[in-house]
């Protein structure tokens, strides 16, 4: 594939900005279309705004930030975890099930992805479940705070398993 020159950027933008007119070839517009792919930072203002809302208990603002952010960008599993958790923190359940899911399927090796599928079924009173997620969270690297935040949880875990 032949790569752009700055020039053919520039015109390239300049046309977007202005639409699709007369002058416009296909390959023009093939490259276009290729240039508007996944950003891999679109999102990430409404995924921090609805961090902040979350950190101070408003889960219906952190909700809605973070419902932006998945919908912006659909391939960033950490926004569907951070939605999941706040939908978990509202009670929605179901909701942050389904999103725990399909973040771990996206992107097995992320460690919140597995936390927040630990979480949600410890909320569903799946205990071994949740246990076997929290043990899963341990094979990550060790200086990871998702990782000391799984013992805490294991440890918790086991303790009322021990009682019941």
């Amino acid at each position: 594939m032949k790569r752009l020159s700055r020039r053919e950027k520039n015109e390239i933008i300049r046309e977007s900005q202005r639409g699709a007119g007369p002058g416009w070839t296909p390959e023009m517009l093939a490259r276009k279309e290729k240039s508007l792919g996944p950003n891999p930072f679109g999102g990430q203002n409404h995924d921090t705004l609805g961090c902040k809302f979350f950190q101070v208990g408003l889960w219906p603002h952190a909700i809605h930030e973070f419902e932006l952010a998945v919908k912006i960008n659909p391939w960033k599993a950490q926004f569907k975890v951070h939605l999941s958790i706040a939908y978990l923190a509202a009670g929605q359940i179901e909701k942050a099930d389904q999103l725990a899911e399909a973040a771990i399927v996206q992107a097995p090796t992320l460690a919140s992805a597995a936390l927040a599928v630990a979480r949600v079924s410890e909320r569903k009173g799946d205990r071994l479940a949740a246990r076997a997620w929290f043990e899963r969270c341990l094979t990550f690297r060790p200086d990871w705070e998702v990782r000391r935040e799984a013992e805490e949880s294991l440890r918790a875990l086991q303790q009322a398993l021990e009682r019941a």
